[in-house]
């Protein structure tokens, strides 16, 4: 693909009826940081509402498709839950969210692709957007772009950076994909969500 497609960015925009009262750092790494702050909310207006925000960069993920109808997976390493977890491929994207262009997304995305699966484009194939999504929006502003990248061929070996331990790719047909989030085998939100929005809209 040689330029970006235009799609719609998430944005933290001012809305009527928030209000935040108060705002303090309380943890800062290059990772994550976490605010505690208080808000007025458009059905609370009497007492702010006292929260933690735990602030995360932006992420891609996608769902490679190859020539075939197959699914490309992953198994990877997921310390907070200490299980090796059958997903799609993802990844952060490495800048300030006010920075995010689609360009630096489909970027992103091409990367995590390539690195974590050692699949990329095949020729002729596109990168489709496939919207947003919030992973946990009780705790954290992080919001993942979905993607689809079809048709997929291997061009490589896979590449994960020295955090990661993924396994070699594993590929499932759209009903081995279904029955697999059906049986709980699945259960990464991520994943979860771009099987939705496929179903959603037709494609799966």
């Amino acid at each position: 693909m040689s330029e970006a497609e235009n799609f719609p960015l998430f944005h933290q925009l001012p809305r009527e009826g928030w209000e935040r009262v108060s705002h303090e750092r309380v943890f800062d790494n290059p990772h994550i940081s976490v605010d505690a702050v208080a808000y007025l909310t458009p059905n609370r207006r009497d007492k702010p509402v006292p929260w933690l925000v735990v602030n995360r960069k932006a992420a891609v993920a996608i769902a490679p498709v190859t020539a075939s109808g197959e699914f490309v997976l992953i198994e990877q390493e997921r310390l907070p839950v200490q299980q090796i977890c059958l997903e799609f491929p993802a990844g952060q994207i490495d800048c300030a969210v006010a920075d995010i262009t689609p360009e630096i997304i489909v970027e992103t995305a091409l990367r995590e692709l390539q690195e974590e699966t050692g699949y990329a484009l095949a020729p002729g194939g596109t990168l489709e957007p496939l919207g947003w999504f919030l992973p946990s929006q009780g705790f954290t502003d992080e919001h993942v772009y979905l993607f689809k990248a079809e048709p997929v061929c291997v061009v490589s070996r896979p590449n994960p950076d020295g955090s990661e331990h993924i396994s070699p790719a594993r590929l499932a047909s759209s009903g081995e994909l279904r029955r697999m989030i059906a049986a709980n085998e699945i259960t990464t939100a991520l994943t979860l969500a771009l099987y939705a929005r496929m179903a959603a809209q037709g494609s799966i």
